[in-house]
């Protein structure tokens, strides 16, 4: 353990060099997560540039799970800083908020070297790999990353694409495959948003569908094997109000 104590405070050290931005978030949104069917939690994410065009991303999360004995509450925060043009990791953050073990997983790219420290439950490890040409950040339970993920696919070609995805708690790669579906229309009240749909394939492991707006912004995630489906919380109608008297 006392060898890893150099590289967690060299980690901190980089992390606290953040690019010098004051500007305001120039995209934010809320997101709303279903397991099995039932309301469970909310992603929130803010997205901004800084004065040299690479993306920062804040996110923070809330969730709640049930054995059917017991609800646990998970919350936890995530900054992301993205390389401009090709989306590149350039600093990942992932903080517990919620419990007594306040777990981190801190990446930072170095010298063409992905480096991540991990620390769970107090113990904490260290893995470094070479930062592959299209390598993306992609954390499992960080919804928005899908809509960087989407960025990468180019339209023109079409078809099936596959693109490497570092996983951070994992500390190494995993290959994504998206394919284009059908662009649909989603009626949102008064009004119409059009949607592009993808299928994703974590390769060898699982399958799902996303969709994002014209924009290119998040829409919906589904994962059906694990009855995980995330919404944007504005496209949620609002519950209808009790009865007088209730």
């Amino acid at each position: 353990m006392k060898a890893l104590i150099p590289g967690v405070l060299l980690f901190s050290a980089l992390l606290q060099q953040k690019p010098a931005s004051d500007s305001p978030p120039a995209y934010s949104q809320t997101y709303v997560i279903f397991l099995k069917g039932e309301r469970s939690g909310t992603e929130s994410v803010a997205m901004r540039t800084d004065r040299n065009g690479d993306i920062i991303s804040a996110s923070e999360h809330e969730i709640f799970v049930t054995d059917g004995l017991e609800t646990k509450r998970m919350a936890f925060l995530t900054e992301s800083v993205l390389a401009k043009g090709n989306l590149s990791p350039i600093r990942y953050s992932y903080k517990y908020t919620s419990g007594e073990s306040r777990d981190f997983c801190e990446v930072v790219v170095k010298g063409g070297q992905i480096h991540r420290v991990l620390s769970r439950g107090g113990r904490t490890s260290e893995a470094s790999m070479p930062l592959g040409d299209g390598v993306l950040l992609f954390d499992f339970n960080v919804y928005h990353h899908y809509e960087f993920l989407a960025r990468k696919y180019d339209f023109k070609k079409g078809g099936r694409q596959t693109f490497r995805g570092y996983v951070p708690v994992v500390g190494g790669e995993i290959s994504l495959a998206l394919t284009r579906l059908e662009d649909s229309d989603l009626e949102a009240g008064k009004e119409s948003i059009a949607i592009r749909s993808f299928k994703i394939e974590f390769v060898g492991v699982s399958t799902g569908t996303f969709s994002i707006d014209k924009a290119g912004r998040l829409v919906r995630v589904v994962l059906r094997d694990r009855d995980l489906e995330v919404v944007r919380k504005d496209l949620i109608p609002e519950p209808a109000p009790p009865p007088p008297g209730q």
